[in-house]
């Protein structure tokens, strides 16, 4: 069965994807938690590791890094003596705000090739699309089919 036109679709949604994963730090490195505490202050570990979707361990190695460069400092909250809180230091507001720029730039000069009724356009259908593969994530059988996929590859890796 030929598919060209699909293949080409995705080959330039990937190509788009990584531009944009890799100009605006990545799935959760240092810039993104710079700026989700730039946006939320006083978050937890663990409110921030479910904002980001991060397993603790990694989230806590990043952060160890980010300490470690006097990014991010850890604060008993004051209303629970318990509970650490994260907060930006001076130099990770200022870190943070620049990423922001950068990711606003980056944005900007992203779709500056598209007129507003182009943009729209595309939001309307990428939305559609988005929407379609959140109800393929949950069907069984493709679930299923992209498991089985996946582990042959990885089972014929060790073959060649």
């Amino acid at each position: 069965m030929e598919m060209q036109q699909e293949h080409t679709l995705a080959t330039h949604l990937r190509a788009c994807s990584h531009f944009l994963y890799y100009q605006t730090g990545g799935k959760a490195g240092q810039r993104r938690i710079l700026v989700t505490l730039l946006r939320w202050p006083d978050l937890t570990q663990k409110e921030l590791q479910d904002i980001l979707d991060i397993s603790s361990g990694s989230l806590s190695e990043i952060l160890q890094k980010m300490e470690d460069a006097a990014l991010v400092a850890r604060k008993k909250s004051r209303d629970d003596k318990r509970q650490v809180k994260l907060e930006l230091t001076p130099e990770g507001k200022a870190m943070a705000l620049q990423v922001k720029e950068h990711y606003l730039r980056t944005l900007e000069r992203m779709f500056e090739c598209l007129n507003q009724e182009e943009k729209g356009s595309l939001g309307q259908i990428l939305a559609k699309l988005a929407a379609h593969l959140d109800s393929l994530k949950a069907d069984p059988l493709f679930a299923a089919g992209a498991t089985d996929v996946c582990g042959e590859l990885s089972s014929r890796r060790g073959n060649y």
